[in-house]
């Protein structure tokens, strides 16, 4: 039986600057799915960062990570979030609160990556 310890969401432009990584900000997040694929709800995201992806909306890359505690020791589980159009964006400042929503996520690992 896994437990899930730790869940995690980074927000990156695709030449891998870090918008947002929900470890370092501590913003509470929230994905499930929906109709149009994957809605990704994220709180606490002030106006600026909001604005920068509103800008950077066609370059986006989203990542979310479960990591868990089973028998053989941990393990971490990735996806990548992605719209093959353009994501769908909702802002709301006075709440602090960003929605995304993408068509795809995919599962990878980088178990064979090379470490060079």
């Amino acid at each position: 039986m896994s437990e899930l310890i730790h869940k995690t969401l980074l927000i990156k432009h695709v030449t891998s600057r870090m918008l947002l990584d929900s470890r370092v900000r501590g913003n509470a997040f929230n994905l499930s799915a929906c109709d149009k694929g994957w809605q990704l709800i994220v709180e606490d995201v002030n106006a600026d960062l909001m604005q920068t992806i509103q800008t950077e909306l066609a370059e986006l890359n989203l990542f979310y990570f479960e990591e868990t505690e089973e028998d053989q020791g941990r393990s971490i589980r990735k996806w990548w979030l992605y719209d093959t159009v353009l994501p769908e964006l909702v802002t709301d400042e006075a709440a602090r609160r960003l929605t995304l929503v993408v068509n795809t996520r995919t599962g990878y690992s980088n178990e064979h990556v090379s470490k060079q």
